[in-house]
């Protein structure tokens, strides 16, 4: 039986193939820097996102300075991947859903000044950036820094305090700090570039289930499933909130700024993901603190609305150097691996969905799959069959990536072939008739997927640079397989069940 070829060879194609799969990222400020010399420099934010993989793909990460109302041409340099002079509505390097699919702003303009509102059409290219799908990461600090460009931004002025009246000042005692004492048992400054995180207390009873951590603060290989549960410490951060007010509109007045879920009449609602502590002692120009918990991180899943999702910060020192030089070992790795999640949860959907192509070819080449899986067609297997293959993907899958990440790919699946009231009826069984539920008829579907991936694979890897449209081929072919797949898994289900009733009839007659 042919085979696949070997890994370094199958990632030559695998870069060609898929190369519009690539995550397009944009990291946009209007007073920070990209000076890894500088103590406000974003650089090992920016390195962490550059040398990290986002959906298996190395993503392209553009970095831009903000300049509202500059009349300046944008212009990038191709070397550093930098645009100076940025404008959300320039021409060649604005916000569109085409040209980046996730944009981060760490911001720090105090209000009234040089912000959005310099700049006309700024706001409504973000709104329809986010409308069409695009993952949008906002964050300012204390008081209202960040607020020029980002308090009027519609779901992130909910969802984090921006105003100088309703933010947390910079040094009296309703500073929010979550810097600890270093190893000298002194409150100080500096002690939020020292090797001691802040604690963060995840919430684990979220929209995406009770007993894990929100796909943000998720870590891979995890068994049981662990959280990320540090961040860097500041003396005083800013604060993000759950909106109490859904039933604002967008600028248009029309449009719902918080929709309703599809298939549903429940808005979609943004989440607390996590809280942590404000407290600690006074030192020089800094009051002591009562303390108490707030928000650091609120997430907002559009993409049951069919709109892009949304995540605020508290701070933008969580992404700074100064903040970063004295974090090593998990604790680094952990943040690193938010950084990652941020990216990869933003990530629209359509984005997302190419990333299980390269991810299921890389696997069919590595241990244990490569051991345990035949590249047979999906219609020889059975229901059952191809939902065993599903479990054993499942569980490599988890080795190397977030629960949630995989838990996506399958969810996917199911919505590719489902419509929404069908995926709620098959929700609400849970198991309770033998394996017909939504999660064990994904399971199915990705076994199909799985097999289905690597026979295009096969036929096309002789092809090598030949190949025209690529993801096109893939897609056809996982069109059919996850419709046999799950006609498959259900009907066999089906068979399963009238032969129960069987017996159960001739129990009870």
């Amino acid at each position: 039986m042919p085979t696949l070829k070997n890994l370094a060879v199958l990632d030559t194609f695998i870069l060609k193939w898929f190369r519009e799969c690539t995550p397009k990222i944009l990291v946009v400020t209007d007073g920070l820097n990209f000076s890894a010399g500088d103590d406000f420099g974003l650089t090992r934010f920016v390195d962490a996102l550059r040398t990290s993989t986002v959906h298996a793909m190395t993503p392209i990460v553009r970095t831009a300075l903000y300049t509202p109302g500059s009349g300046s041409a944008a212009t990038l340099d191709a070397a550093t991947q930098h645009i100076s002079n940025f404008q959300f509505t320039d021409a060649t390097h604005g916000v569109l859903k085409s040209r980046y699919d996730v944009v981060f702003l760490l911001a720090i303009t105090t209000e009234g000044g040089a912000g959005l509102a310099q700049e006309p059409g700024a706001q409504a290219a973000i709104v329809n950036f986010m409308q069409q799908g695009g993952g949008l990461f906002a964050t300012g600090d204390h008081e209202d820094l960040g607020a020029a460009m980002c308090m009027t931004i519609p779901r992130v002025q909910g969802m984090r305090r921006w105003a100088a009246a309703d933010t947390p000042s910079g040094g009296g005692i309703d500073r929010l700090t979550t810097t600890g004492p270093g190893t000298n048992d002194v409150f100080e400054f500096a002690d939020q570039s020292d090797a001691l995180p802040q604690r963060l207390y995840v919430n684990f009873r979220t929209s995406f289930g009770v007993g894990v951590a929100h796909p943000v603060l998720q870590v891979p290989g995890a068994a049981p499933a662990r959280a990320i549960e540090v961040f860097p410490d500041h003396p005083h951060e800013g604060e993000c909130r759950v909106p109490g007010v859904l039933t604002g509109k967008l600028p248009d007045g029309v449009t719902d700024e918080w929709p309703v879920a599809t298939g549903s009449t429940q808005r979609v609602v943004p989440e607390a993901i996590a809280l942590t502590v404000s407290e600690g002692n006074a030192f020089p120009g800094k009051a002591a603190v009562a303390p108490r918990s707030f928000i650091p991180v609120c997430a907002y899943d559009g993409q049951q609305a069919e709109v892009g999702r949304v995540v605020t910060d508290s701070t933008w020192h969580h992404f700074v150097n100064v903040n970063l030089i004295g974090l090593t070992g998990r604790n680094l790795t952990d943040l690193h691996q938010y950084y990652r999640n941020l990216s990869t949860w933003l990530m629209p959907k359509h984005v997302r969905r190419c990333w299980r192509y390269p991810v299921l070819i890389r696997e069919l080449v590595r241990y244990p799959l490569f051991e345990e899986i035949r590249l047979e067609p999906v219609e020889k297997l059975d229901g059952p069959a191809l939902h065993a293959l599903g479990e054993k993907v499942e569980d490599a899958l988890q080795r190397r990536f977030t629960r949630a990440d995989v838990a996506a790919m399958v969810d996917d699946a199911l919505d590719e072939m489902l419509d929404a009231r069908t995926r709620k009826l098959l929700d609400g069984f849970h198991g309770r008739y033998g394996e017909v539920s939504s999660r064990d008829t994904g399971l199915a579907a990705l076994g199909a997927l799985t097999l289905a991936t690597g026979n295009t694979a096969l036929q096309l890897q002789d092809k090598g640079d030949d190949v025209k449209d690529a993801i096109g081929l893939f897609d056809e072919a996982a069109a059919k397989a996850l419709r046999l797949g799950i006609q498959r898994y259900l009907g066999d289900a089906r068979e399963g069940l009238r032969k129960l009733d069987e017996v159960i009839g001739a129990v009870l007659r």
